[in-house]
């Protein structure tokens, strides 16, 4: 497994798109957005902090879902059977893969983090920053096995569409983009029910020096389980294994 995972490792390194896409695109945003906040707090933070973390979280979590759009087009080229004949079993291929996607959020969490401190002077401390960037890692499993799940199970000229629209849905829906506490009721309380709004918790309570909230980690754990068997079930259907 580790000779598989260093190939998908340097894969990712070479993928100039991870870039443009997931590091680019939250930076802009939050240079853009992050001034007309004024001096509103959100989740308990300053409102240019708590707009960091979520677009911090944005990036990761785009970066984490573009896996889909590769796994498709390994189906359609064949590679997935060339992976079927090797002694590798399905659970430690997904782990590889998810693991690689997941590492494609991180970029996106330092250049967020590092416009925050050079636009609006965000000071946390070191151990602060470290255990933003780790959580932020970790948190990203779900959507990474999410991006595995449709890109196994769809062809290439859906896994993209549908990529996008769960990236979209996740990300509004979850106040990535749009803070909850500007949401209806009924919204805020779906927002609560998403992995996104609890994988951005993660970061907003971890810069204000609180510990993870118990609800918020089960929350995130239960998405995990899920996408993992759905992505479990996509991959042994793409390659015809039972």
């Amino acid at each position: 497994m580790r000779a598989y995972l260093r190939f998908e490792l340097r894969r990712l390194v070479r993928d100039p798109r991870l870039t443009m896409f997931t590091v680019l695109g939250p930076v802009v945003t939050y240079l853009i957005f992050s001034p007309l906040a004024g001096d509103d707090r959100l989740s308990g933070l300053d409102a240019a902090t708590a707009l960091m973390v979520g677009l911090a979280g944005y990036g990761a979590v785009a970066g984490a879902l573009t896996v889909a759009g590769s796994v498709a087009q390994e189906r359609a080229s064949g590679w997935l059977r060339q992976l079927r004949v090797t002694p590798l079993p399905p659970g430690r291929v997904l782990a590889a893969k998810a693991l690689t996607s997941m590492l494609s959020g991180v970029p996106a969490v330092v250049a967020v983090g590092l416009t925050g401190v050079l636009q609006h002077h965000v000071t946390l401390s070191a151990g602060r920053w470290a255990a933003l960037v780790a959580l932020l890692w970790v948190g990203t499993a779900p959507f990474a096995l999410l991006g595995l799940a449709i890109g196994y199970g769809l062809a290439p000229h859906l896994a993209q569409p549908a990529v996008f629209l769960a990236f979209l849905t996740l990300s509004v829906l979850g106040g990535l983009l749009v803070p909850v506490a500007y949401f209806p009721d009924a919204l805020r309380d779906l927002a609560h029910a998403l992995p996104t709004y609890r994988f951005a918790e993660l970061g907003w309570r971890t810069v204000d020096g609180r510990a993870p909230s118990p609800v918020g980690l089960t929350v995130l754990l239960a998405w995990t389980v899920a996408f993992a068997g759905l992505a479990t079930g996509a991959y042994r259907r793409s390659t015809g294994r039972r």
